[in-house]
Order: structure tokens, then C-alpha cells, then sequence
């Protein structure tokens, strides 16, 4: 008998541990995360979670983090209000690229893509940027002087307030094969009234109380948080880098009191745990990204869309967002009813989220509508068009450092040597029209 027992034991920790990428109680788990406002340990899911109504362990979702990880590239983190850190949320449209380096030179960018206009079948580059408050109109004149110069052909920015992310019950939305699928509309009014809630709060770019209190938590901390799935892996990170000046920036203690091994990453970590008692002043929501590309029968599409209200974009949002995967929103900074929203989505839902966007603009030119070029994103994609240079905050100052002097600097150095020859294949695919028109004309001379 004991060693049926035992056996029934090991044949249950196999059944569990031995799990597939889009196995039902993995992507459980994953809607789990994105429905609690906080960073959870695999100790504290553990309290709660409950796939299929059984209770797991912590070692039992801590194997599951490390197999969506592994297999899945899992990143599980909570996204910052880039408001109170003294941001911009910025979303630049770039047309007519003649050399990629120029994606890179402004050290604030947040992601990168390459996209398709369903309109006029033109691709073009979309890319989001955390610009500092007071360095707007110096990054719409590092972009007007790339137009001058002739390196695009044009650039558009829009400002918005923070991104807002709806998740859909990713079980619901995959099957275990790794398709996307779509069998009916989710419940998602979760995400619909935190998002309204937010709309009713006043909005201001500028560092805020909770980030004044604890300035050292954007140079050490936020930079690390994007590249993990637990907040140990994140103090493992921080540990590695230099600490000793945190006695700077401690109101009421002296050097020596930080000495000791390991004093300075204490009081980091205490400042941290404060922010996470208070998470959505400092956060909008726990973010799961995940290797979604790698899901079968799936696209993303996004549209620039103009609607009547506030309520009317919210309605809107939450059709899209019944349609897809995740759902992004961008509304406008003003809540005029411009708003950018992208969709991952089942493939063969377009055609719906199309219609419903057709149903729902209010604008007097057309919507925006476009999808990712997923091979020419690949394609060109470098690690530097997302990626924000955290140590360009000054905790002494509590200022951020935009240096748009040097940034005009770079653009006049890629004009002077032009692109390298590397590139040309793929800037094929994103020509200038102008450019494509001319070399069909001396094509058919």
C-alpha cells in the first residue's frame, strides 16, 4: 500500500510539473497575474491561485514561472505610471526611413515596430517613447531637422496618457496546441473600470510624492524590473551594481551607517516595499509579456482613431478588446477622443475588429489602420529602438538629462556618412514612396 502511496505521489508531481507552453493551467496563471493589482511571489499565488478549484504549491508555481520563462521568454513586472516618474508616454509615427540608426540615438525609447497601412498598403515605423516633461519640444525638433535633412520623410507624434493594457482569459483565447482561437466574447470589465477610474483622476507630467521620497529607485531599480519574472531575480540584479552612495540620499543617517554588507540594498528594498504597499499611485497594473509571435493563427493590428467622448473610446476599447488577446489604449493626453489602440489577436478576427472600428469612429478622415510587418520588425529590430536610459535620471537634481544638443549632433554625423550597406535590404521594404514611385518610372524607362 505505502508504495502505491508513493507512487500516486510521484504520478501527481509528473502530471504537474510536466507541463507544454499553452497548457490550460499555465495561461490560468497568467490571467491570474493580470488581474491583481500587485507583484506577486510564487509564495503569495500560491495563496490564491486555484486552477481547476485544487490548490498548488509555491514550488509548484515557481516551476511554472521558470517553464514560461524558458519556453515562453515570460517577463511579469509592474508597469510604472510614466507620469509620476516625469514622462511623457509618446508614440511617433516615422515615414520614408533612409538609415535605422537614427531609431536609436534618443536614449527614451519603449518599443518598436514595423507596420502596414491597410489603406494604402505603405509601411512605416511605429515607436514609443518615455520622453522627459520638459523635452518635448526639443524631440519634435530633433524629428523636424531628420526631416530636413532627408533622413525620413515624415515623423508624427502623439502624446499620451499612460498605456492601459487589457488581458483577455488567455486559456480561453489558446488552445493547448499554441493557436490562437476565439470562441466568444470575455468578460474584461475588470481592466474597463480601473481604466475609467484613472480617466476620472487628475493627470500631470511630473515626478510625483511617492518617486520624491525615493529618487534612488529609478536609476537602481526600475531599470531591472522589464527583464524578469520575480522580485528576486530583480534584487539579484541591483545587488550587482554599485550602492555605496544610497547614504546620500537617506534623510537621517550617515555613512558609516551603511557600511555593513548589504545595509544599502536594505534600505532600498524598504523604499521598494513602500511603493508596493501603495502600488497604484506608482503603477497602472502588473504587466505579462510573453513570446505571443510564437503563437499560431495570431497578428497584431493597431488604429489611430478618433471617437465622440471619453465614454464612447471606452466603449469602443472594449468591443476591440473582445476581439483580441491584449488589447493597448493611448488616449490623448486632452481625452478629446483620439486615442491609439493596438490588438493581438487570432488572425482571423481582423475582420471583426475592423468592422467595429468602422462602427465607432467619429473622426472626419478615416481611421488609421495597420499591421505588423512581423518579418521586417524582426528584421530590423536592434535592442537599442527599446530601450530607456534609466541612469539619465539625476536623483540629486531629481531631474531627467535630455541632451538634444548631442542628439542633433548624431543625426548630422548619419547624414554626412549615410546608411551602411547592410541595411538596404531591408529598408527596401520601408521606402520613401516617392522613392518607390521613381525606381517603377525608371523600371518601365
Amino acid at each position: 500500500m505505502r508504495n502505491l502511496v508513493s507512487y500516486s505521489k510521484v504520478a501527481r508531481f509528473n502530471l504537474i510539473a510536466s507541463v507544454e507552453l499553452f497548457d490550460t493551467r499555465l495561461m490560468k496563471l497568467l490571467s491570474f497575474l493580470t488581474r491583481k493589482q500587485a507583484w506577486l511571489s510564487p509564495s503569495e499565488v500560491a495563496n490564491e491561485f486555484s486552477p481547476n478549484g485544487s490548490k498548488v504549491s509555491a514550488r509548484t508555481v515557481h516551476r511554472w514561472f521558470r517553464t514560461l520563462r524558458e519556453k515562453g521568454g515570460l517577463v511579469y513586472y509592474p508597469y510604472p505610471r510614466a507620469n509620476v516618474l516625469g514622462l511623457t508616454d509618446v508614440l511617433l509615427t516615422v515615414h520614408g526611413l533612409s538609415d535605422p540608426r537614427i531609431l536609436s540615438i534618443v536614449p527614451f525609447t519603449a518599443s518598436f515596430n514595423v507596420e502596414v497601412s491597410l489603406d494604402t498598403g505603405e509601411p512605416f515605423i511605429r515607436q514609443g517613447y518615455w520622453i522627459p516633461a520638459g523635452a518635448m519640444g526639443e524631440f519634435r525638433e530633433f524629428w523636424k531637422s531628420a526631416v530636413d535633412m532627408g533622413l525620413i520623410q515624415e515623423a508624427e507624434s502623439f502624446p499620451s496618457r499612460n498605456t492601459h493594457f487589457i488581458f483577455s482569459p488567455f486559456e480561453d483565447m489558446t488552445t493547448q496546441e499554441g493557436s490562437a482561437t476565439w470562441t466568444g466574447p470575455p468578460n474584461n470589465s475588470y481592466f474597463m473600470d480601473f481604466i475609467q477610474k484613472d480617466f476620472r483622476e487628475s493627470f500631470e507630467v511630473k515626478l510625483q510624492k511617492p518617486i520624491l521620497d525615493a529618487p534612488l529607485i529609478i536609476p537602481l531599480v526600475v531599470e531591472h524590473i522589464w527583464g524578469y519574472y520575480s522580485s528576486r531575480q530583480v534584487w539579484q540584479a541591483v545587488g550587482q551594481k554599485k550602492v555605496n552612495e544610497v547614504w546620500r540620499y537617506a534623510k537621517g543617517h550617515r555613512p558609516r551607517d551603511f557600511r555593513r554588507p548589504g545595509v544599502a540594498l536594505h534600505f532600498l528594498q524598504n523604499q521598494w516595499n513602500h511603493l508596493m504597499q501603495n502600488f497604484e499611485e506608482v503603477f497602472i497594473q502588473p504587466r505579462v509579456f510573453f513570446d505571443w509571435p510564437s503563437l499560431k493563427n495570431s497578428t497584431f493590428l493597431s488604429v489611430m482613431m478618433h471617437v465622440a467622448s471619453s465614454r464612447a473610446m471606452l466603449e469602443a476599447v472594449l468591443r476591440l478588446s473582445e476581439r483580441s488577446i491584449v488589447t493597448a489604449l493611448k488616449a490623448g493626453i486632452k481625452l478629446d477622443g483620439t486615442c491609439h489602440v493596438s490588438c493581438f489577436l487570432a488572425s482571423d478576427q481582423v475582420a471583426h475588429v475592423a468592422r467595429i472600428i468602422g462602427e465607432c469612429h467619429s473622426g472626419n478622415t478615416p481611421p488609421q489602420i495597420a499591421i505588423q510587418d512581423r518579418a521586417a520588425t524582426l528584421e530590423l529590430f536592434q535592442p537599442n529602438f527599446c530601450k530607456l536610459d534609466w541612469g539619465r535620471f539625476d536623483p540629486s537634481t531629481l531631474s531627467w538629462t535630455f541632451d538634444g544638443h548631442r542628439h542633433l549632433e548624431q543625426l548630422e554625423k548619419l547624414k554626412l556618412h549615410g546608411p551602411p550597406r547592410s541595411t538596404a535590404s531591408v529598408l527596401s521594404k520601408i521606402l520613401h514612396p516617392v522613392d518607390k514611385a521613381r525606381n517603377k518610372e525608371q523600371t518601365a524607362g
